[in-house]
């Protein structure tokens, strides 16, 4: 059951002008009623007969206001308007005005008959009433006598009258509720960019710490490469004393072979150099291969650091961006959220 009145979803400005306009064009009366059946318009057109004594009764006022209501819910069962005739005897219409299938008043003309009214039924009604029963036949003679097919008609159109104010309260009932969603909404987005805010400071301080750890390792592998150059030059000198050590056993083996028996014992100390210098060349170009190769992945390891640290600072700096955005967009949304009472 919606927990709203006719008058919070149209004002009754607007009620009025368009029941008075139904009003002058049928020449008949017209009242918009709550669901309560009670009135939240003034009267159009209303006759004397029911303005001025069946509503002036307290006990006519008290049937009147049920019989708005009853007719209100019986064309809210069909959706239609019905005729039907009021406690005092006039022939009603009314018409439902309806938001999401809830019934939330109506609109009603009527106050006239279809033919010549019985008096004494009438003057019956009046003496109920504790109305004067002649003043209220003066005033009944004065009551209009229209053709039921010209009131079916005016129906109809009473019926296309409510179909609209339907249409526009349901219109301002979805706004409203928009409208509250609409804050509930901005409230969890000021939440979420205050969270992305804090999430991309967060980022960006850890990237900026990362950037110094791959400093950092790149200057180790800097220093590891100028360490293993300095190797290097080390290891050629090895080389070249090994180069020279093998020349010298090779041209002792030469004077062994000359001194015959009495080289012997030196020709053997000369291949034993020889082999040794032999021995140190080739382990000095293993090391120097080692060391070739460990400068180039040192080399290779610093390239592939500064471009990741590239990448890195980059990211970084999108990040601060971001975060600065994320920041006027948060300080933006925290000044509309003040400007609206969120």
């Amino acid at each position: 059951m919606l927990d709203i009145k006719l008058t919070d979803l149209i004002d009754v400005a607007t009620l009025q002008e368009i029941q008075d306009g139904f009003a002058r064009l049928t020449g008949m009366a017209a009242l918009t009623t709550d669901a309560s059946g009670a009135a939240v318009t003034e009267g159009s057109n209303f006759t004397d007969f029911c303005m001025n004594y069946t509503r002036k009764s307290k006990i006519g006022c008290a049937r009147c206001g049920l019989c708005d209501k009853n007719g209100g819910e019986q064309t809210m069962k069909t959706g239609k308007a019905v005729a039907y005739y009021c406690h005092a005897g006039l022939v009603d219409f009314a018409a439902p005005i309806m938001v999401n299938g809830e019934f939330i008043g109506s609109i009603i003309g009527g106050q006239v008959l279809t033919e010549e009214p019985n008096e004494k039924k009438f003057i019956k009604i009046a003496q109920d009433l504790n109305i004067n029963p002649s003043e209220y036949i003066k005033a009944l003679k004065k009551v209009k006598i229209i053709e039921k097919e010209k009131i079916d008609a005016a129906a109809d159109f009473l019926c296309i009258i409510a179909k609209i104010l339907s249409e526009t309260a349901y219109s301002s009932y979805i706004a409203n509720n928009t409208g509250d969603s609409m804050v509930s909404l901005n409230q969890s987005m000021l939440r979420k960019i205050k969270d992305s805010e804090n999430t991309v400071r967060k980022a960006t301080n850890e990237m900026n710490e990362l950037i110094g750890i791959f400093e950092g390792v790149s200057e180790i592998a800097g220093e590891s490469a100028n360490e293993v150059s300095k190797a290097s030059e080390t290891v050629k000198t090895i080389q070249n004393v090994a180069l020279n050590t093998k020349i010298l056993g090779f041209n002792a083996s030469i004077e062994a072979s000359r001194a015959k028996e009495s080289g012997k014992g030196f020709s053997v100390i000369a291949q034993e150099v020889r082999a040794l210098a032999e021995t140190s060349k080739a382990s000095a170009d293993s090391i120097e291969k080692a060391m070739k190769s460990i400068t180039s992945r040192s080399n290779d390891m610093s390239d592939r650091i500064s471009a990741t640290t590239d990448v890195i600072t980059k990211c970084c700096n999108d990040l601060k961006a971001l975060s600065e955005m994320l920041g006027k967009l948060h300080d933006a949304a925290l000044s509309s959220g003040s400007e609206e009472n969120y």
